[in-house]
């Protein structure tokens, strides 16, 4: 008996597909499974051509279809004068859906993210001080082998929570709350969060553990960072690996530079609208594959009153002077630098950059889990690429 000629019963069914035999029989009689032929004795007899069509549409249940439009789906053959005509109209109806779904999970999963480091951040643990001159900077180190710096702005110890645990199996992972994030509270005559600042903040930490080589990753801001850390102190640059420096510098787009200048200096006076404003020209909050675009606004929920204090800061001192920086492309030419960004960043403000740096280095561009977010919404995938390239 040929494939096409093989039959199932109604358990053999149930076991392949993962619906129980009642649920098959209850969506059979709404219409919104097809009814199978039957034997002699009245069994049901299910072809691969009865099993595969199910098991596509309990696809297009679980994310959400209406009953009422798979049961058109699947009696558009008998009652359709078009049905393959209705049946792509059905689809790129629900493919909409499921994207504006899409978008609501990813804004709700990156709140869920922000907290578990608000909260992260709030546990009790022991945590180490680097006296500057100007600031005293946080920082924690956990697992063991190789030394691994994991360098943010404004990503500090609580938004590297994950990813750090994920790879202390394999390095001693360092990592710190950049001055006037988290523990390093922002003090009077504090110096500005600029590149060169933060980069002498690491070199001062790095210090403190080793006078060699040891091994980086920056994420957005602390990509930043450790372009400029290449620059001043490339002796203590093992390898870095870069992930999504948002380097508005690098691109020939005004518009862009004039809108995130205008986000930054509203910050101050009215954090909503420059993180709404930011969140929109930088595209960071969205998952976007190749073939597709993040859309040109979304309003955002209000603030809690924490969060627009934090902005106030981080648009308001740190991001500009990041997004502006002028990288000394020859300078870091000569450290081990690799260049990465989201699989699902095409398009955004920070993949762009990446992209203009790569081809500024004559470097290839190599993808990472998630979007510009990876490192904490998918830590455990993450965590994995970011080990292979740290390899020698």
């Amino acid at each position: 008996m040929s494939e096409a000629d093989e039959v199932f019963g109604i358990a053999e069914v149930s076991a392949l597909i993962g619906l129980a035999p009642d649920t098959l029989r209850y969506f059979e009689r709404q219409g919104v499974v097809p009814s199978p032929r039957r034997d002699s004795a009245g069994r049901r007899q299910y072809t691969t051509a009865d099993v595969e069509l199910i098991r596509m549409l309990v696809h297009l249940r679980e994310t959400g279809m209406p009953l009422a439009d798979i049961a058109q789906f699947t009696g558009a053959d008998d009652k359709a004068a078009d049905p393959a005509g209705l049946r792509v109209e059905l689809l790129t109806a629900h493919r909409r859906r499921v994207h504006e779904r899409r978008e609501e999970l990813d804004r709700a999963l990156d709140v869920i993210t922000r907290k578990i480091a608000d909260f992260t951040d709030r546990i009790p643990r022991p945590v180490d001080l680097l006296e500057r001159p100007d600031c005293t900077i946080a920082y924690e180190v956990q697992g063991e082998g190789p030394l691994l710096f994991l360098v943010g702005a404004p990503v500090g110890r609580a938004g590297f929570a994950a990813l750090a645990h994920e790879l202390a199996g394999r390095f001693t992972v360092v990592t710190h709350d950049p001055r006037g994030i988290g523990a390093s509270r922002a003090v009077p005559g504090m110096a500005a969060p600029t590149p060169e600042v933060l980069a002498e903040d690491l070199a001062a930490l790095v210090d403190r553990f080793t006078g060699g080589p040891a091994l980086f990753a920056g994420t957005s801001g602390g990509a930043v960072t450790l372009l400029e850390l290449a620059t001043q102190h490339p002796d203590v640059v093992g390898r870095a690996v870069l992930h999504e420096p948002p380097l508005v510098s690098l691109l020939d787009d005004a518009d862009l530079s004039a809108r995130a200048a205008a986000a930054f200096k509203a910050a101050e006076a009215d954090p909503q609208r420059a993180v709404q404003e930011f969140f929109d020209l930088s595209g960071a909050g969205h998952r976007t594959g190749p073939d597709q675009t993040p859309p040109a606004h979304m309003a955002l929920p209000g603030l809690p009153v924490e969060e627009l204090d934090k902005n106030r800061y981080f648009l308001g001192r740190m991001a500009g002077p990041a997004v502006f920086y002028a990288p000394d492309i020859e300078a870091v030419r000569r450290v081990p630098v690799t260049l990465c960004a989201g699989s699902l960043s095409h398009h955004q403000m920070a993949r762009r950059a990446t992209q203009a740096l790569a081809d500024l280095l004559e470097l290839p561009l190599t993808d990472m889990p998630g979007n510009h977010l990876g490192a904490s919404t998918e830590p455990a995938a993450f965590a994995q690429v970011l080990g292979r390239l740290l390899e020698p």
